[in-house]
C-alpha cells in the first residue's frame, strides 16, 4: 500500500485473493506513470516472508503484488 499511495494519486485499491494454501495481495495506485524500478520495495516484501513479489505499470497505474503462504 505504502508504495501505491507513494505515486501521488488520489485513489489507491486493494484486491485480496486465495487459492489453496496462498493468498495473493495487489495493491493499485491508479495513477499512470512510466515504469519505476524499486527493488529495495521488493526486497523488503520478500524479506516479510513473501512467497513471490513484483511490481509492474499498466494504463491504470503501477500495481504491486505478493503471494503469501497461509
Amino acid at each position: 500500500m505504502r508504495m501505491a499511495a507513494a505515486d501521488g494519486g488520489r485513489q489507491v485499491s486493494v484486491q485480496l485473493a486465495d487459492q489453496g494454501q496462498q493468498a495473493l495481495i495487489v495493491a493499485l495506485s491508479h495513477r499512470p506513470m512510466r515504469p519505476v524500478v524499486d527493488g529495495g520495495a521488493l526486497l523488503e516484501l520478500a524479506g516479510l516472508g513473501a512467497a513471490s513479489c513484483g511490481m509492474d505499470t499498466a494504463e491504470d497505474g503501477r500495481r504491486v503484488w505478493a503471494m503469501l503462504d497461509l
